[in-house]
């Protein structure tokens, strides 16, 4: 197994269709990775073929993200191959090599001859959308075909596997993929995901299955033992509050409105997706909480000093004592590791015993996956905003809030230590950031360098371009949210939980607790996705004893009252499943939060939930797995129209703008939850007519969209003002001219000892890592499935190239890439063509280089 998973392939759907209709000779395939979950482990343990590098057949994933193509389609395709004069020019290239030119005719005459077919088989060509391929796929599984080679890698058969529809996870699904499986497999795998949950033909909650069902596939980094007879299930409870709200209902046609409502009252669940998670079992490397899963269980656990509580409440009854959970069962105190509420247990909502969840969580020998952990900000004291949240700020005091991003980007440009403690900061597997640090340690003179230059000149440019995107640095973090934390213990003992004396009301503001910002202090809040200045959080920071008495929540984590206040509502019904919000003290901010939270109303969703009740059919997955997978574009759109409402809010453009941006702010969450409950709207259908309604071929767009979306550059309206057009119009005064040296100046050339072919081997992977690098991008968060699968071919890079080379040579042929990459000598200067496609991506050469062997490395530079 591979650190991070097992390796699969990922194919497109539409390719599928044509590879079995006989139209098409290869599938389209992308690297893919079955990630480290409770379901991986299961599989190895129940006959996952793996081989010795780590991939499997056993399991796939389909991307739906293109249907197959239609008899007229791929006429007009293939007509453009043989029109084309690729072919010819490619012959005149190569008239002095007759082989090339006889192998350039022969693709033309094969073109050919496939276009005389083409046109004789219109009834081969299907032309099934990515939603019509879903439904088939999910009902009647596909073939995937696999060549047999022989000794001299010729093609002498096939072997097919069929594969049926397994899961979806709820990211795999917002992306339009689907997890499928070999057929022999699939029975024991679906009762495991499902823990042998039948559901009714008719009337059946599959899209409530389909959410929770997966849990156990979720990507983990560490498993916990944990007897699931210790934690302690209660039932959770509610808190109202009464005030001002913007409710978001719908009318006779389905369409959203606003309506204003005077002492409305909002509920928070108090404790909904949190536990407490007793500080005897909780990971010495976590922080905090930690996020865990098992059989339709998803729960936040934060570090508790339970079993102290405990000892304390019951005193010298302490070894008997007793509490009971919802179920009415009674547990011994003292044996009590966790504590959660029903909104954690998903089972509860299938009808599924204690006693069967209990088993069912045994049969892994109770080991729940860790999903995450609290991290701390990598600026520091600093962490980034997002564009969405700054637009929503007082325009006329950005200049104050911009003043520390000002400063610290030309501190970048002057201050050398500054610089490099940006570089540390930044560093990762995929850049040369540790590179440039140990070069710039061997030599302080490195600085000088043209590659330093060069690179420090591009990793400015590429943080402004971040910064002008939205992305400014501000005092704050991004903490994650537990509600009410000693009101769950008193909960757990009986008494209740609304008479929490470390969290009480407090008019005008919430009160929290948080070690991040000092106590006292008032702060604002910011929940993503954020679109609307109604949902800008202000919070008064006050200690309790009991919050460091009895927890251990370190810096990353918040605690908040929930009771008798709008915090759910107000941050578009937010939960504690490991939620997070971000928080800063930056005065001029929580200034603003202030007037907001006092100023605009909360916004509450009551837009109905879908009535239709589907039937257990593949089709009726396949059905709300479409819906899914369209509902992804929309979570991005309603944001971006609701950033562009938000914006002529601003200007003299109309009143309706405000009541546009309550409808689109809802309607992002609507998006985002539709994996787990289904809304009566077609929110797609109204984004499209709030767009319309906004009138914006009229009005335009404001500057700062040529940053977010490009593509809108032409139609940008300079007369638009709001605060993000301040951020994106920063100028920052130039890097001061210096000394340059060349990299010449600094290399050491190396005798390679190494053979020819071995370096050319060498030069080979790490070329064709690059070009895969450069494919994939890096814009993937750190813990996708695609990040995951870069850094593990990295170390697999590494790996193999410390196979095939052997360390007293390193040196030389450290010296030898190099050399090429950067052109440095005289005979490669001559010879430009010895000169790689390394030279295209040079800090990923010296990256791989320098993690290949460091001080051998460092040898060939002064």
């Amino acid at each position: 197994m591979l650190p991070y998973g097992i390796k699969i392939n990922n194919y497109s759907a539409g390719s599928i269709e044509e590879v079995t209709l006989g139209v098409r000779e290869y599938y389209d395939t992308t690297p893919a990775m079955l990630t480290n979950s409770l379901l991986l482990d299961f599989l190895m343990d129940n006959k996952l073929k793996v081989s010795a590098n780590g991939f499997t057949r056993d399991v796939i994933c389909i991307d739906f993200n293109y249907g197959s193509a239609s008899h007229k389609t791929a006429l007009a395709k293939f007509k453009k191959q043989v029109s084309s004069n690729r072919i010819e020019r490619k012959c005149a290239r190569n008239l002095h090599d007759p082989a090339r030119t006889e192998k350039a005719e022969r693709a033309k005459t094969r073109l050919q001859d496939r276009y005389r077919r083409l046109k004789d088989q219109p009834k081969d060509y299907t032309g099934r959308t990515r939603e019509q391929l879903r439904t088939q796929f999910y009902t009647n599984g596909v073939d995937i075909r696999y060549p047999r080679f022989n000794r001299s890698h010729e093609i002498t058969g096939y072997d097919t596997i069929h594969y049926k529809m397994l899961y979806r996870s709820t990211g795999k699904a917002k992306t339009g993929k689907c997890m499928f499986i070999r057929k022999s497999l699939y029975s024991r795998a679906h009762d495991f995901l499902w823990m042998g949950i039948k559901l009714s033909e008719k009337n059946a909650p599959i899209v409530e299955i389909g959410a929770y069902s997966s849990l156990v596939a979720s990507t983990i980094e560490d498993r916990l033992k944990l007897e699931p007879e210790n934690i302690l299930i209660l039932r959770d409870i509610d808190s109202y509050f009464i005030t001002d709200v913007l409710s978001v209902e719908t009318d006779e046609d389905k369409h959203c409105f606003v309506k204003k409502l005077s002492d409305y009252r909002v509920k928070n669940t108090v404790f909904d997706g949190q536990g407490l998670i007793d500080s005897s079992i909780f990971p010495a490397r976590a922080d905090g909480y930690i996020l865990l899963r098992q059989h339709f269980c998803k729960m936040a656990a934060f570090k508790t000093h339970i079993q102290k509580y405990f000892r304390d409440y019951f005193g010298d009854d302490y070894e008997t004592a007793t509490v009971t959970d919802m179920f009415g069962i009674k547990h011994l105190a003292k044996d009590i590791k966790a504590i959660t509420t029903e909104n954690s247990m998903k089972w509860i909502k299938f009808s599924i015993s204690y006693d069967t969840w209990c088993n069912k969580v045994w049969e892994n020998g109770a080991l729940f996956g860790v999903v995450k952990t609290a991290h701390a900000s990598k600026f520091g004291d600093m962490q980034r905003m997002s564009y969405q949240m700054v637009n929503a700020l007082n325009p006329d005091t950005m200049d104050e809030v911009l003043a520390p991003m000002h400063d610290y980007i030309y501190k970048l440009k002057t201050d050398d230590e500054a610089y490099q403690a940006f570089l540390k900061r930044t560093a990762g597997f995929c850049n040369d950031n540790e590179v440039l640090l140990a070069l710039a340690h061997q030599n302080p003179e490195f600085i000088k360098c043209d590659y330093f230059i060069e690179r420090r000149v591009r990793n400015i440019s590429a943080y402004m371009a971040d910064v002008r995107s939205g992305h400014i640095l501000q005092s704050g973090d991004n903490l994650v949210v537990v509600g009410n934390p000693y009101g769950m213990l008193l909960h757990a003992v009986g008494e209740d939980a609304s008479h929490d004396p470390t969290l009480v009301h407090e008019d005008g503001c919430i009160r929290c607790w948080t070690n991040r910002f000092d106590a006292g202090a008032y702060l604002a809040e910011f929940r993503s996705p954020f679109n609307s200045r109604n949902s800008l959080g202000y919070l008064h920071n006050v200690h309790h004893d009991y919050l460091t008495e009895y927890f251990d929540l370190g810096r990353q984590i918040i605690a908040v009252n929930l009771i008798g206040t709008d915090f759910q509502s107000l941050n578009n019904g937010s939960d504690q499943d490991s939620d997070s919000i971000y928080v800063t003290d930056d005065p001029y901010i929580v200034e603003h939060a202030k007037y907001c939270y006092s100023n605009y109303c909360t916004i509450d969703n009551n837009i109905p939930k879908e009535q239709n009740i589907y039937d257990n059919t593949p089709e009726n997955f396949a059905l709300i797995d479409n819906k899914l997978a369209a509902a992804r574009v929309d979570i991005g759109e309603a944001s971006n129209v609701a950033q562009l409402g938000l914006s002529y809010t601003y200007n003299d453009f109309g009143k309706d703008f405000e009541d546009f941006v309550a409808i689109l702010a809802v309607g992002a969450q609507v998006c985002i939850d539709s994996a787990k409950r289904a809304f009566d709207v077609d929110m797609h259908s109204e984004i499209q007519r709030i767009k319309k309604a906004m009138d914006i071929q009229v009005h335009g767009y404001p500057a700062f969209f040529a940053a977010i979306s490009p593509e809108k550059a032409g139609r940008i309206n300079p007369e638009i003002a709001c605060p993000m057009n301040t951020v994106y119009s920063m100028k920052i005064k130039p890097m001061p001219s210096q000394d340059v040296r060349p990299i010449g100046d600094f290399f050491i050339k190396q005798a390679n000892t190494e053979t020819k072919h071995i370096s050319k081997k060498v030069e080979h992977l790490i070329e064709k890592y690059i070009s895969e690098y450069t494919a994939y991008g890096m814009k993937r968060d750190h813990d996708s499935d695609e990040y995951l699968l870069l850094r593990s071919d990295y170390e697999d890079l590494i790996r193999e190239l410390r196979r095939i080379t052997l360390p007293d040579k390193y040196r030389g042929l450290m010296s030898w890439l190099i050399d090429r990459a950067f052109a440095i000598t005289p005979d490669v200067k001559r010879n430009r063509k010895l000169t790689t496609r390394l030279n295209r991506n040079r800090s990923l050469l010296l990256k791989t280089l320098y993690d290949l062997n460091p001080s051998c490395f460092l040898k060939c530079f002064t």
